[in-house]
């Protein structure tokens, strides 16, 4: 019996040993086939590559092109913009071209962005088709501080004496320079330059003499006959602001009404309390001489009430605004 035990115990631990290999192996082949498909990276496309111009240095409105200020550099060839240049021979290879839109260091410079061959940097490359270029003389507060740069958008606010318009009088009656009155022109005007800057990466405020703006054929006869009857000043509006608003004239009266309407009231009141049969009665006058309003009572008979020498006391109840 003893000499069948230890042949058994060996031949259980050969096969022991053989299973524990056998197991060892096939757990590292699957742990090796896990990295490889994790690990496994997928073929780089193919990228063709071409060459494109770009600027060394920020170009600026009104600059020549030179070929000290341009370079070549690889691109994409399935991503050129459209309107660019490979080479700098094409570039320049019918003519002289000049700068009219700002282009920063190192972007592709544009067809769209510079004049024909041999062409010159005029105002009129910036005009979209059908609109007009209009001049406006402005100084520090007209141009909203200098803070008016190309690409802004503002109205133009027009200052005018309106006496003849029948609202602006009925609202004007009696007051000293009430009947001037202010109204928008034009709405989101688009700014071309200001003085003779056309450039819109500006951010610094500068106050220019002048501002040109982008408008209409009609738009452009409103300015020439608002700067004859009146004085344009600008209004600057939001970058984020769309389409246009309802703006109408505006008159003393948006302060709060017309003074002779304030006096008529007052002396209503007046009038209301009830007084003694003896008593004398007064209306309350309200004189203003320049902006400085001053209030009286002036009884029936046109003595000023409290004595006194008021050039106003022999008015009775005649209203002075």
């Amino acid at each position: 019996m003893k000499n069948r035990i230890v042949p058994m115990i060996g031949i259980a631990a050969v096969f022991g040993a053989i299973s524990i290999f056998g197991a060892n192996f096939w757990i590292k082949s699957q742990a090796n086939a896990r990295v490889e498909t994790a690990v496994q990276i997928p073929p780089r496309p193919e990228v063709k590559f071409a060459t494109i111009v770009v600027a060394k240095s920020p170009l600026r409105f009104g600059m020549k092109l030179e070929r000290a200020a341009l370079a070549e550099i690889p691109w994409a060839e399935n991503a050129l913009p459209k309107g660019a240049f490979g080479t700098v021979d094409e570039l320049l290879r019918d003519g002289d071209r000049v700068v009219l839109s700002p282009i920063d260091a190192n972007a592709p410079v544009l067809l769209a962005e510079l004049s024909g061959p041999n062409g010159r940097a005029t105002l009129s490359n910036l005009l979209t088709p059908g609109m007009r270029a209009v001049t406006i003389k402005t100084d520090e507060i007209a141009g909203v501080g200098g803070f008016v740069t190309p690409g802004d958008r503002v109205d133009v606010v027009l200052t005018r004496n309106a006496g003849d318009i029948e609202e602006v009088k009925k609202n004007a009656e009696g007051a000293s320079g009430a009947n001037i009155a202010t109204e928008v022109v034009i709405e989101a005007a688009k700014v071309l330059s200001v003085g003779q800057a056309a450039d819109e990466r500006a951010t610094m405020p500068k106050v220019a003499d002048s501002v040109t703006l982008e408008v209409t054929p009609a738009g452009a006869q409103k300015i020439a006959l608002a700067r004859n009857i009146g004085k344009l000043s600008l209004s600057l509006r939001s970058a984020r602001q769309a389409g246009t608003d309802a703006s109408g004239m505006t008159t003393i009266s948006a302060f709060g009404g017309s003074v002779a309407s304030k006096v008529a009231a007052a002396g209503e009141i007046v009038n209301a309390i009830p007084r003694g049969e003896g008593e004398e009665k007064f209306t309350t006058v309200v004189v203003t001489r320049g902006i400085k309003p001053e209030t009286y009572k002036v009884n029936r008979s046109g003595a000023s009430a409290g004595g006194g020498d008021d050039p106003y006391a022999g008015q009775g109840a005649k209203l002075q605004q």
